[in-house]
């Protein structure tokens, strides 16, 4: 898994030239560049490096100092991306069933924008055996970023979890509200649930045919065998 860099699906933009001189000059002047690697820094905001005309190549440049459109309005930094990252080891995929879906992305104030659906940055812990995980890139909690291109000129970077897609040919009912879904807090594994079965090393495992145990599938712990006489009944 790349660490602190990855190449992304290169797109043109401007940048507020501002981002050029450390805030000091350039503000409401632009330049044109081409943004093509994501930097991802644990506990930092989502970066970009990109090329100039110039010749010039820039790294480590921050989500709102880039637009589309040299009129976009100017928002907070918060309103432009959701959560620093997750981790410094980063993965790009552009979803194939997303690409080039529209979507509404609802900011912490609740107000929505409508934005052009371009890739996901995603994140993971790669160095187990070396570092301490102490993040949440592998956790619940965890949380991907989908860049928009949005309607407004800017680029936004969303979680799942603040985005109401559009689908014509597929969605029926969209949401028009929280429809209280909650974050599933379970981590799934099938490793050393087989108490009772071990494999060896053969090329096919030897077995018995047994009668199955019936499972609860919040805990795994069996709740009733299947009688031999009467395999719809259940003995309790």
């Amino acid at each position: 898994m790349p660490y602190l860099n990855h190449n992304i699906p290169p797109f043109s933009a401007y940048i507020r030239d501002e981002y050029l001189y450390n805030h000091t000059k350039g503000e409401g002047d632009f330049s044109f560049c081409d943004v093509h690697t994501v930097n991802c820094m644990e506990r930092r905001t989502i970066l970009f490096e990109c090329l100039f005309t110039n010749g010039v190549n820039w790294t480590r440049r921050p989500i709102h100092a880039f637009c589309w459109k040299k009129d976009a309005p100017r928002y907070p930094l918060n309103i432009h991306t959701y959560w620093d990252c997750f981790s410094s080891y980063v993965n790009v995929c552009k979803r194939n069933r997303l690409a080039n879906m529209r979507a509404e992305l609802v900011d912490w104030h609740g107000e929505k924008r409508k934005g052009t659906y371009m890739f996901t940055i995603d994140f993971g812990w790669e160095d187990k055996a070396a570092m301490l995980d102490t993040n949440f890139s592998e956790d619940p909690e965890h949380k991907c970023a989908h860049m928009f291109r949005m309607d407004d000129g800017n680029f936004f970077a969303y979680p799942n979890n603040r985005i109401i897609w559009y689908d014509d040919a597929f969605m029926e009912e969209r949401l028009t509200g929280n429809p209280g879904y909650l974050i599933d807090q379970n981590f799934y594994t099938v490793e050393n649930t087989r108490e009772d079965s071990m494999t060896d090393d053969s090329y096919f495992t030897q077995w018995e045919r047994t009668e199955p145990e019936q499972f609860n599938v919040d805990d795994q712990k069996p709740i009733g065998a299947v009688s031999k006489k009467n395999k719809d009944e259940v003995i309790l």
